[in-house]
């Protein structure tokens, strides 16, 4: 199945994230990204915000900074004319032989849907996988589906990652 969905990711936003990764190994550690759509189906990711100071790090758990990252991201939407926004988040699963997202991954991906000031109807999750100098990224767009019955489903299309 090929992906619907293109996200732009600079080479040196890559390299963050694996530097973070690598100075938390063993343990999770993750953050947001900026940028903004180019099309529907296509993200420019920009930079990256990282856990912030206050980021609580476990071998299979990894809660940010949240106030922080918020100070980030608002900051950061200032600074660019209020042009780069909130996308998603990644974060890494460290040891990991494959990026799959877990039931916590979708229960914040449904949150972030879910919250209005979060602005964010189709939030990116990408996981950084494997270790140090290993490390592989694997992405989802993720976006809610009424149904009839119960609640909305959540839908998650794969990300094809064009590095530049």
């Amino acid at each position: 199945m090929l992906p619907d969905v293109d996200v732009w990711l600079p080479n040196t936003v890559t390299q963050e994230c694996a530097v973070e990764a690598d100075t938390k190994f063993p343990l999770e550690t993750g953050g947001t990204f900026m940028g903004w759509w180019l099309y529907p189906d296509t993200a420019v990711v920009t930079v990256m915000i990282g856990p912030g100071p206050g980021a609580l790090h476990e071998r299979f758990r990894f809660q940010p900074d949240q106030q922080w990252q918020l100070e980030q991201i608002a900051a950061h939407y200032e600074r660019s004319g209020r042009r780069e926004t909130y996308l998603g988040d990644w974060h890494s699963h460290p040891g990991a032989s494959r990026g799959a997202l877990s039931w916590i991954d979708r229960d914040v991906l449904r949150r972030v849907i879910t919250t209005p000031e979060a602005r964010c109807a189709l939030p990116l999750m990408m996981i950084l996988w494997g270790s140090s100098g290993t490390w592989q990224l694997t992405a989802w767009r993720a976006q809610t589906v009424p149904r009839v019955v119960l609640w909305d489903r959540l839908h998650l299309d794969p990300v094809q990652i064009r590095a530049f």
